[in-house]
């Protein structure tokens, strides 16, 4: 590439290509030399000799063209000044990106572009192509969803049994409430608080530690496939989810709140 271009593959440390003799590395690659940013490598292309270029830095390199090369995987490769690539091979680019407009037919954009580049003529055109990493970690599909649906089953699950019991053991505290002159309705919005206090027990320091927890294990997995990690916290639904563990509990504690309601204050009272 051209040293300075303003497109090029994001950095993930040092900074880019800036001059003829430096290169720029994925950072499997640089592992694999058990090299460092700093350090000098000696590259051949083909020429007479090897010349040496300084590492200044790392950046995501997806492969492109599966069929010419070994993997997509994003760690892999170099970023070279175009003058080193030897004249023969310099002619004309071997790839060219292609970015479609939101909505566009994918299958009829691949054909018209087909045809400007004739198989005969050695020109193919690919698809989507998505790096391996990313690949593998689509496959899992909606397990995520299936398991931060099961959690929080078991935990609306956990805050019925938690009220129940809580009922059952407070009979004689709900029946004073109730000579007081606490009415059914009454009784059933002191256990649905009860359970709203308990969720926002949860949300209150839940939300903020899961934000930066999430933003540690996803930087950490971010440097893991050779991304830029570049965290978002999506508010409305952070929003959303809060709002709607809040109604479930209101939710919840409508069975128990009817068995408060339901409380008989003779048989209890008596017992005293």
């Amino acid at each position: 590439m051209i040293p300075g271009a303003p497109i090029a593959p994001p950095v993930l440390s040092g900074h880019g290509l800036a001059g003829p003799d430096q290169v720029v590395l994925g950072a499997a690659t640089l592992a694999a030399l058990h090299k460092h940013v700093g350090d000098l490598v000696t590259v051949s292309n083909g020429g007479p000799r090897p010349f040496p270029v300084r590492i200044v830095g790392t950046a995501t390199l997806p492969s492109l063209g599966v069929q010419v090369t070994l993997h997509t995987e994003m760690g892999t490769g170099a970023v070279l000044d175009y003058q080193h690539i030897p004249r023969d091979m310099a002619s004309e680019p071997n790839e060219i990106l292609v970015t479609l407009r939101p909505g566009a037919d994918v299958a009829a954009a691949r054909a018209r572009l087909q045809r400007l580049v004739p198989v005969a003529d050695g020109g193919v055109v690919y698809g989507v192509q998505r790096p391996a990493e990313i690949t593998d970690y689509r496959a899992m599909g909606i397990a995520p969803a299936v398991l931060a649906g099961t959690l929080a089953l078991g935990a609306l699950a956990s805050l019925w049994l938690t009220l129940m019991a809580s009922v059952r053991r407070r009979r004689r505290a709900l029946a004073l409430l109730k000579t007081l002159g606490f009415t059914r309705r009454q009784l059933a919005a002191t256990v649905a608080w009860q359970s709203t206090t308990a969720v926002l027990a949860g949300l209150i320091p839940g939300i903020p530690l899961g934000i930066a927890l999430g933003r540690l294990l996803w930087d950490a997995f971010a440097r893991q496939i050779s991304v830029v990690p570049a965290p978002a916290v999506p508010s409305l639904t952070v929003t959303l989810i809060a709002v709607g563990a809040l109604a479930f509990a209101n939710l919840v504690a409508v069975w128990p709140g009817r068995l408060a309601g339901r409380t008989p204050v003779a048989t209890l009272l008596r017992a005293e």
